[in-house]
């Protein structure tokens, strides 16, 4: 009962302190995020630095932590990146998606090669072996999706032409990363797991696609309170235990239900609803959870910090680079003429920016290399500490870089929301002076 107790004490104690913090980053005007991962932060490294007892705060990760209330609690934190995918789809666009299909997917490409192949190279000249080296350069390859996602969210441009390239092209990199790290330990068959991609995209996208509208319809005549929500987060977990089961990605499945969801009038009703529960709730938990895993002890380990240094300069760098690249020569299918224009060179610069940060992928795939002996047991304490390192780096430095990427964009937004505001404070005051004038 204590260890519940304690459990509810942290969940709390955790909403509060990234509420206070989304409210103190974004009086500086940078994203809200960013607060709430500080906090996440400091409640780790209460922990972390033994001021506090880790059964006091169960949100710490690492082996030495890990008990049923720390598993509860990141089973909680799932739940949050799950409804934020959810949320993410549901809002976008499917016109932009579609117009940007091409430039995703050679972005997607470019964006997972060139850090694993800079990556691979710089750590076998550093000594390390070439399958250890390749198993280094596969933790840079994929994007923390959530954090891109929030954040563009919070600035209003995830229905953008970059935004929405942003979105599937970080989709794509998590199959790709999934497929490099069985490939580098050399455990399962990738024939087998594309065949389950394939499946997969065939019952979520193309099947579901055409039956969505008879189950929200059917949702519809239940006539109970809530009941098309129910029936979509139904739905939606649904999705996600199928992607978890197949291929370790529940969050993929949630797109895909809010990728159909999001055609349906139904579907756009439904935001509010699910942003409560997702922004109220589940969503600020998971960055002070993603947060909490950032333990700063590991700046402490000399050697791990050359390891760090050489790879968070390859993260951010070769996914700016290869992403930002890859964006660059389709020229956003607007031909040859927009190729070297300054627009489409800094709107691959804003997309190469977004693939930046790495979280709970990157350490997934360390796990699994380091269980598949690819990286041997003498070496994985520093692959450890260097790959949290990177991670934090990552993960700072990215939603301020957007903020000043689409700085553009969002004082146009504001521009425009100003003017709107005029303009109903104008309609007011004329339809004011017509009643004084009618009495």
């Amino acid at each position: 009962m204590e260890a519940v107790t304690w459990l509810l004490f942290a969940i709390g104690i955790s909403l509060i302190l990234a509420k206070i913090g989304d409210a103190i980053i974004e009086h500086y005007e940078l994203p809200g995020v960013l607060g709430e991962l500080i906090m996440g932060m400091i409640l780790g490294n209460l922990v972390y630095f033994g001021i506090v007892a880790p059964q006091y705060l169960p949100i710490v990760s690492g082996e030495q932590y890990v008990n049923t209330m720390t598993n509860i609690a990141d089973t909680l934190a799932k739940l949050g990146i799950i409804f934020l995918l959810f949320l993410g789809a549901l809002d976008t666009d499917i016109d932009q998606l579609k117009k940007t299909g091409v430039t995703a997917t050679v972005s997607t490409v470019l964006g997972v090669f060139v850090p694993l192949i800079m990556a691979w190279y710089a750590l076998m000249a550093m000594g390390y072996p070439s399958r250890e080296a390749f198993a280094g350069g596969v933790l840079l390859t994929a994007t923390s999706i959530g954090l891109t996602v929030r954040v563009m969210m919070d600035l209003g441009v995830l229905k953008s032409e970059v935004g929405a390239a942003s979105l599937s092209a970080s989709v794509m990199d998590d199959f790709l990363g999934i497929a490099l790290v069985i490939f580098a330990v050399g455990s399962g068959g990738l024939f087998g797991l594309t065949l389950k991609i394939i499946a997969f995209f065939v019952i979520t996208g193309a099947i579901w696609w055409f039956l969505v509208d008879y189950y929200i319809k059917f949702a519809e005549k239940l006539h109970v309170e809530k009941g098309i929500l129910g029936m979509a987060l139904g739905m939606m977990f649904l999705f996600a235990a199928l992607a978890e089961g197949w291929f370790a990605a529940a969050i993929e499945g949630a797109f895909m239900m809010g990728l159909t969801l999001s055609k349906l009038p139904e579907g756009k009703r439904l935001m509010e609803d699910a942003r409560a529960i997702g922004y109220g709730l589940l969503v600020p938990f998971f960055f002070v959870h993603t947060g909490a895993m950032l333990n700063l002890t590991v700046f402490e380990h000399k050697n791990a910090l050359i390891l760090a240094t050489v790879m968070s300069l390859i993260a951010v760098i070769g996914k700016i680079l290869g992403r930002g690249f890859g964006a660059w020569i389709t020229a956003w299918g607007r031909g040859r003429d927009f190729l070297m224009t300054r627009e489409n060179a800094w709107m691959s610069l804003q997309m190469g920016i977004g693939s930046v940060p790495r979280t709970e992928v990157a350490l997934v795939d360390l796990m699994v290399a380091i269980q598949g002996g690819a990286i041997p047991p003498s070496d994985a304490p520093e692959f450890i500490a260097a790959t949290l390192i990177f991670i934090t780096v990552s993960v700072l430095i990215t939603p301020p870089l957007l903020k000043w990427a689409f700085k553009a964009e969002i004082e146009e937004a504001k521009a425009a929301k100003a003017a709107q505001k005029a303009e109903r404070i104008k309609e007011t005051k004329e339809r004011i002076k017509e009643i004084k004038g009618n009495q």
